[in-house]
C-alpha cells in the first residue's frame, strides 16, 4: 500500500513538472527532428545526476514518435519506478545492469530490435559519478542503434546529498537542453576500444551540459 501511494505521488509529481516546467532545446534541435523523422530507435544517454530533467525532456518526444524505454531492476524499488514510467507512456525493460549484466544487455538489444529506445545513464546506478561505463557503447555497437546524447540544465533545482549530487528541478523551472548529433559506433575491436568510446561519451555529455548551462546564464 505504501508503495502504491508513493508511486501515485510520483506520477502526479511528473504531471506537475510537465504542466509547469518550460523545456527549451538550445542546441541540436535539428538532431532531434532528424531522429524523430528517421523513425529508428536510438540509445539516449545522459548523466545520472540529471536523470530527472533529461527524462522530462525525453518524455516530450513520446507523442512525437519516440518509443522511450528504461532499464529497471526486478526489485521492489524497480516495481515502483516501473509504475511511474508506464503511467507516463514509457516502456520498461526489466533487468539489472549491476546484478545480471549479460541478461540485461540481451534484453536491451531485443528491445531495440522491437523499436524501443532504451535510455542509458552511464555512471549509474551507483557511480562513481561522472565516469561513463561501457554499457551504452556495447549496446550501440551490438544493436546498430546510434547514441543520442542529452545534456540539460535547470534554472531552479534541489541538489540531493546523494552519490551523484542529483538535480531535481523545482516546479515552474526553465529547462534548457543540448542534444548531440546521433552517433553510430560500429564494431568495437576490443575492450580498450569500448573504454575509449565510453570516455568520449562522458566528454561529449560534459560539453552538452555546459552548453545547456551557458544558455541559462545567457537567458539571465
Amino acid at each position: 500500500m505504501v508503495m502504491r501511494v508513493a508511486a501515485w505521488a510520483c506520477i502526479v509529481l511528473v504531471w506537475v513538472y510537465r504542466l509547469t516546467c518550460r523545456i527549451e532545446v538550445v542546441h541540436g534541435a535539428e538532431h532531434v527532428r532528424a531522429t524523430l523523422e528517421g523513425g529508428r530507435p536510438v540509445v539516449p544517454c545522459g548523466w545520472h545526476q540529471r536523470i530527472v530533467p533529461s527524462g522530462l525532456f525525453l518524455r516530450t518526444l513520446i507523442p512525437r514518435g519516440l518509443r522511450l524505454g528504461f532499464l529497471i531492476s526486478p526489485s521492489r524499488e524497480g516495481e515502483f519506478l516501473s509504475r511511474v514510467a508506464l503511467a507516463h507512456g514509457a516502456t520498461t525493460i526489466r533487468g539489472s545492469s549491476s546484478r545480471t549484466g549479460q541478461a540485461a544487455m540481451q534484453a536491451l538489444v531485443q528491445a531495440i530490435g522491437e523499436g524501443i529506445s532504451p535510455t542509458m545513464y552511464g555512471d549509474g546506478p551507483r557511480g562513481p559519478a561522472g565516469v561513463f561505463k561501457v554499457g551504452a557503447a556495447i549496446l550501440a555497437s551490438r544493436s546498430g542503434a546510434p547514441l543520442f546524447l542529452v545534456g540539460c540544465a535547470a534554472d531552479r533545482y534541489w541538489q540531493l546529498k546523494s552519490w551523484d549530487s542529483g538535480h531535481i528541478p523545482k516546479p515552474f523551472a526553465r529547462l534548457t537542453v543540448a542534444v548531440g548529433e546521433p552517433w553510430s559506433i560500429g564494431a568495437l575491436t576490443d575492450d580498450a576500444h569500448a573504454d575509449r568510446i565510453a570516455r568520449e561519451i562522458g566528454e561529449r555529455l560534459d560539453t552538452l551540459n555546459e552548453l545547456a548551462e551557458a544558455a541559462q546564464t545567457g537567458h539571465g
